[in-house]
């Protein structure tokens, strides 16, 4: 890569670096995980940036090459590693008292039960704030498919929930 090409990629990258690493860490169920991807991802982009024809796609090329790069791991390992409280503390909001983590740790664990891209869409769009039209641009397929997963994934989780009570506060969680 070449000196300006290396500026330019540090430039588009700076600024969702966090943002990044939070969807990294939410995907692949713990922090080690979560470092592995976001390095495998942060290499996979730099050597396929100079191809990226728009680069005022960057934000959706990096979180595609996360969400197939994963997709690869899960493939092969075919385990998904539990959250601990010192990681779900730093995922979620430091503001959040301790049974807000609670319910949150609870709706996350059923979350990434649900199938991997309907999962996906729910992290995407719940926690790292991503718009529909970003979603779509990540994963592929039509705004409405990502309506659709989006409607499904939460009916989906809601069914899954056990409690009247979990199922409050996953709808809280779900529409914040």
């Amino acid at each position: 890569m070449k000196n300006n090409q290396q500026k330019e990629f540090i430039k588009l990258y700076d600024p969702i670096h966090n943002q990044l690493f939070g969807f990294c860490r939410a995907i692949s169920g713990n922090v080690q995980d979560a470092e592995d991807l976001m390095q495998d991802t942060v290499l996979t982009a730099i050597e396929g940036f100079k191809k990226l024809r728009d680069k005022s796609a960057f934000k959706s090329y990096l979180f595609s090459v996360a969400c197939n790069l994963n997709k690869m791991k899960a493939r092969r390992k075919k385990f998904r590693a539990e959250f601990n409280k010192q990681e779900l503390m730093q995922l979620s909001d430091s503001s959040k008292n301790p049974e807000s983590l609670v319910d949150f740790q609870i709706i996350h664990e059923k979350m990434l039960k649900l199938p991997a891209r309907m999962a996906e869409t729910l992290v995407l769009f719940h926690i790292c704030d991503m718009s529909l039209e970003d979603i779509s641009k990540i994963q592929g397929g039509s705004l409405s498919g990502v309506k659709l997963r989006l409607k499904r994934g939460r009916k989906k989780l809601l069914s899954m929930l056990n409690s009247p009570s979990e199922m409050k506060k996953a709808l809280l969680f779900l529409t914040i």
